[in-house]
């Protein structure tokens, strides 16, 4: 998608045609050029821009974002320490100082290896952890010895690795990257028009926060924060470990990624997920962000949903089925059923039309040309100005 986006640029565009530029105004004034040259100046510039504009929209514009895949953990590793007895060949200079040459000589080297821990989660994905995380694993359910055969090792008594599998779900949320054109497209109709200084102020305040960040769990398995509570009225702790429980299970059948966003009903109606949605643009492409507005006995008196979905029937039924309910354990029920029944992910390539919207601002544009400006017109000086070519 982002190499989509870079070559229908219209900078990009501009940039490969200065090499074109250069050649027809030394054609066109005689002067000596070859094509051998304009190639290798064509070249340059391709790569030039091509590296630039890939760095630009890297990090000028929220390309690159990260979701969160939900599974389980398979097993925790500890590798242990090792020697290896390395081979190798050096070089160095041997002859005479009027006849030098280059002789090797066979050499060996013995590297450590440290030991390091590791789970594996249901989903392929792995995750570094501590010691201490390992042993709490270990001692709980146990674990066995499996022995590695390495290739030069010369060390004694190590090298294996011991492997814990737990007997229980531990859930787990692990990042990966994607490109996320509906935060880097400028004015599509997805952004809500929400005032920024309406944004800033419940920024301010502290009832519009951050998207959820990830933890260590008891095992040093990593988990998001996907509760938010804002009124300070719901028993967090407990509604966590369920909901991070529901993740593991919703991941597996619908590959979604379920928050809770809490806010008081006294203070803000519905249209505070219109607020929360343009913050977090939409959230990423497996979010279900549950908004629910509470009042003083945690009823819930509305509730709302952010996700990208082309089901209305579930955007309906998330605003409707939490009346009149305390937030409680009993919600993430209706929550998981209302996800398996009747929630169907849209793709991001339905949004693809979107990359038109993802330019880079004009100041980033001519900072581009300049510099190409200057290295393509540096390459011509250098080839009409190469003595050994004009002999």
């Amino acid at each position: 998608m982002l190499f989509d986006i870079i070559v229908s640029n219209w900078g990009f565009i501009l940039n490969l045609s200065i090499p074109i530029i250069i050649a027809l105004y030394l054609v066109l004034t005689n002067r000596e050029y070859i094509w051998k040259e304009f190639g290798i100046q064509t070249a340059a510039t391709l790569a030039y821009v091509s590296i630039v504009f890939f760095a630009a929209f890297s990090f000028s514009t929220e390309i690159w974002d990260t979701n969160y895949y939900n599974g389980k953990v398979k097993s925790s590793t500890y590798y242990e320490e090792w020697t290896e007895l390395v081979h190798y060949t050096e070089s160095y200079p041997c002859g005479t100082s009027k006849a030098p040459r280059t002789c090797t000589r066979p050499k060996t080297r013995r590297d450590y290896h440290s030991p390091y821990y590791q789970i594996k989660t249901d989903l392929g994905e792995t995750i570094s952890i501590r010691r201490g995380d390992y042993l709490k694993t270990s001692r709980e359910f146990g674990s066995k010895e499996v022995y590695l055969h390495r290739s030069g090792q010369v060390s004694f008594g190590d090298g294996n690795k011991f492997v814990s599998y737990p007997n229980k779900a531990i859930a787990t949320s692990v990042g990966h990257s994607y490109e996320n054109v509906v935060a880097a497209a400028k004015g599509n109709v997805i952004h809500l028009k929400v005032p920024k200084e309406n944004i800033a102020q419940l920024v301010k305040i502290g009832i519009l926060r951050e998207y959820p960040s990830l933890y260590k769990g008891k095992y040093g398995e990593t988990k998001l924060n996907r509760i938010i509570d804002t009124t300070g009225k719901v028993d967090l702790n407990t509604m966590l470990h369920l909901t991070n429980k529901l993740s593991t299970r919703v991941g597996e059948t619908k590959q979604a990624n379920p928050i809770i966003y809490i806010v008081s009903a006294d203070k803000f109606d519905r249209s505070f997920k219109d607020a929360l949605s343009q913050h977090w643009s939409m959230g990423k492409k497996n979010d279900i962000t549950l908004v629910l507005g509470i009042d003083e006995n945690k009823k819930i008196q509305w509730s709302d949903v952010i996700c990208f979905t082309n089901n209305t029937d579930f955007i309906v039924d998330m605003q409707n089925n939490f009346d009149g309910k305390e937030v409680n354990p009993l919600i993430l029920a209706e929550f998981e059923k209302l996800i398996n029944s009747e929630y169907i992910r849209k793709p991001m390539a339905e949004f693809a039309y979107l990359k038109e919207n993802i330019t880079l601002d004009w100041k980033w544009q001519l900072l581009i040309l300049l510099g190409n400006i200057i290295i393509s017109g540096f390459i011509a000086y250098k080839f009409l100005n190469n003595q050994e070519r004009k002999r």
